[in-house]
């Protein structure tokens, strides 16, 4: 807001909405470009431990994650497979399979499941969704809770005179339940809020609670991806504080798109420049003229070379990464034939 993009763009430089939107306008167009690539912009990843288990062998990164780039576990590589690698018609299938004890027979491979509304799964019977406010002002306003219940049928209710997918739970201190037995939670909905909104898991008979979600304010829709990692040990070379059976599992991440707000929340894209001449871009589009798309096609270009040369300038350009494994997993060996 302090830089000539306001100006360039013939906006207010105190306008806080106005800024946001084309900030949020051109980050989606740089993220999602077809001149990316695979690795992403500089900037755009992180590096996420998980820890897993033989029995919970899942993963779930947080809301501002797009997918998972790689995995590394007890110092060796795991390959990272979408939803259509286990229905390959030579393929290992689909894992884990029943005749399997626990995990132990699955190859070290990790398999994208799509994305799911928790970080961790309710496990029935006989379970409700209590629902925990951490802000007096977040009092009255609404989360919608879409799931199966107890005989594993989708829940209607009524807001008022219309009929929605799912119940309506109104924020109070300290906690709101959900109405009935829940099987599966298949969505969530909420208010923008002031603090972060958890979920738990309760037993309707013992009263024992588990945290399976925690929403961020800005959250709207919880929806995270998931990853099913096949082979995970009984244990490896972990940190000392990582619990016994527990292995720890390092994930390089691509984030996701998060829209900006209030003038503290950060750009996914960190080059302020291709960010200001995407913002131009955008308002060429607007334009209904041939000349009009000749120069937002200039500024996407501009936009793009800048982003390419911070990738150069910060990650320099004669040090690739390069991997070779001709079979898979398995090193290259020879086996002395002549």
């Amino acid at each position: 807001m302090a830089s000539e993009g306001p100006q360039a763009l013939g906006i207010c430089a105190t306008d806080v909405a106005g800024c946001a939107a084309v900030c949020n306008s051109s980050t989606q167009r740089l993220l999602y470009a077809r001149e990316v690539g695979d690795s992403g912009w500089a900037g755009t990843w992180a590096e996420i431990a998980f820890d897993v288990t033989q029995a919970d062998p899942f993963i779930t990164p947080p809301f501002n994650v797009a997918r998972i780039q790689a995995l590394d576990l007890c110092t060796l590589p795991v390959p990272v497979s979408n939803q259509f690698y286990e229905y390959l018609r030579f393929g290992w299938g689909r894992w884990p399979k029943a005749t399997c004890q626990q995990n132990r027979c699955s190859p070290l491979r990790a398999y994208d499941r799509g994305k799911f509304p928790l970080f961790s799964d309710v496990v029935p019977p006989d379970k409700k969704i209590r629902v925990y406010l951490s802000d007096s002002g977040d009092e009255g306003k609404r989360v919608l809770l879409q799931s199966l219940d107890g005989n594993n049928q989708p829940r209607y209710s009524l807001d008022g005179t219309v009929q929605v997918l799912g119940d309506f739970l109104t924020l109070t201190a300290p906690f709101v339940d959900s109405p009935a037995v829940v099987n599966k939670v298949t969505g969530i909905q909420k208010d923008l809020t002031l603090g972060p909104v958890s979920f738990y898991e309760v037993d309707t008979t013992t009263g024992a609670q588990r945290l399976v979600l925690t929403m961020q304010p800005g959250e709207a829709t919880a929806a995270y991806r998931r990853c099913f990692v096949g082979g995970v040990p009984r244990s490896c070379c972990n940190p000392p504080s990582i619990t016994a059976g527990t292995v720890q599992i390092t994930a390089l991440v691509q984030l996701a798109f998060v829209p900006v707000a209030v003038t503290t929340d950060w750009l996914v894209i960190p080059s302020l420049e291709a960010v200001i001449n995407e913002c131009q871009c955008g308002r060429y589009l607007e334009i209904d003229s041939a000349t009009s798309k000749q120069m937002a096609d200039y500024h996407h270009r501009a936009a793009i070379r800048l982003l390419q040369g911070q990738s150069v300038h910060e990650q320099g350009s004669l040090a690739p990464a390069v991997s070779f494994k001709p079979f898979g997993g398995s090193p290259f060996v020879s086996l002395g034939f002549g």
